[in-house]
This record gives structure tokens, C-alpha cells and sequence, in this order.
């Protein structure tokens, strides 16, 4: 959650190239020469914006995984399935509220916020906090079944 609030600007930042994307073909432009450019840094920055918070579950994913290895307590599908819709769900409020009331944790805004309704944007902070929590389950139970492999070598 606080890689997500860490680059939620860069997201705030994208939406705003993407809105200035109209404006190079509407009338009255004088080139489009710049528009692949800009293409280029609407992709940088969204995929700085996935990375960045996907590379921090996936650090504490291995962590906890490692620990639950060496606990070898069983972690269930539904207790997964519970994990990724809490984390979605606070995801959206905690962003929502955040940007509503202008939050001193969301660093990097740009001066000039975008169009964009804050609940659209709140939802795909949400959206790549549901990816970002798949990554981190999917790596926990691939930990948890090499547990259960090794437990089971071990009793043979």
C-alpha cells in the first residue's frame, strides 16, 4: 500500500499526458511529431506505476512465504481470496480519501490534477492493487506447496 501511495503521482501524471494526447490532434496543432514521444513517457509511467508496488508485494510475498516455509502452517484459497478483495477494497478507500482531502502521503502529485473523476483513478490504484496481491498469493502458495513437497520427501 505504500508503494502504491509512493507513485501515485506518476499515475495522476500519466493521466494528465493522456488528456494533453488530445490536444496534439485537435484542431489547430501544428505538428504530431511529438505525440510517439509522448506515447513513450504515458507507457514509462504507467509501467513505473505497476512495477514499482508490484516489486514491493513481491519482495514481501518471498518474505512471508520464507516464514510461513519455516512455520509450515497450510495457507487456504479462501484466505487468499479474502486477502486480495480487502486489499482491493482498501486500496480504493484509502486513495479515494487521500486524494479527496489532499493527504501529505501521496507525494509527487502534479500541481495540475487531472480531469479524471478521483473514484476512475482510485479504481485502478485499486485495479494494480489486485494484480500486485495476485502476484503476492500466487508466490505464497507456490511457497507453501514447495513446503508441503519438502514435508513429504521428508517423511518418506
Amino acid at each position: 500500500m505504500a508503494a502504491t501511495c509512493a507513485l501515485y503521482g506518476w499515475l495522476e501524471s500519466t493521466v494528465n499526458m493522456i488528456e494533453g494526447l488530445r490536444l496534439l490532434f485537435g484542431p489547430g496543432a501544428t505538428t504530431v511529431v511529438f505525440a510517439p514521444f509522448l506515447l513513450l513517457f504515458i507507457a514509462l509511467t504507467l509501467i513505473i506505476f505497476v512495477a514499482g508496488p508490484m516489486f514491493a508485494a513481491a519482495i514481501g510475498a518471498i518474505s512471508g512465504g520464507l516464514l510461513l516455509r519455516w512455520r509450515a502452517p497450510s495457507v487456504s484459497r479462501s484466505t487468499i481470496r479474502s486477502f486480495v478483495c480487502a486489499s482491493v477494497v482498501c486500496h480504493i478507500i484509502l486513495i479515494a480519501l487521500a486524494t479527496r482531502y489532499h493527504a501529505p502521503f501521496l507525494p509527487g502529485r502534479p500541481r495540475e490534477h487531472p480531469k479524471t473523476p478521483t473514484y476512475a483513478l482510485a479504481c485502478v490504484a485499486g485495479a494494480n492493487a489486485a494484480l500486485n496481491s495476485l502476484v503476492a498469493a500466487l508466490i505464497i502458495s507456490q511457497t507453501d506447496h514447495q513446503s508441503k513437497v519438502a514435508v513429504l520427501q521428508r517423511r518418506r
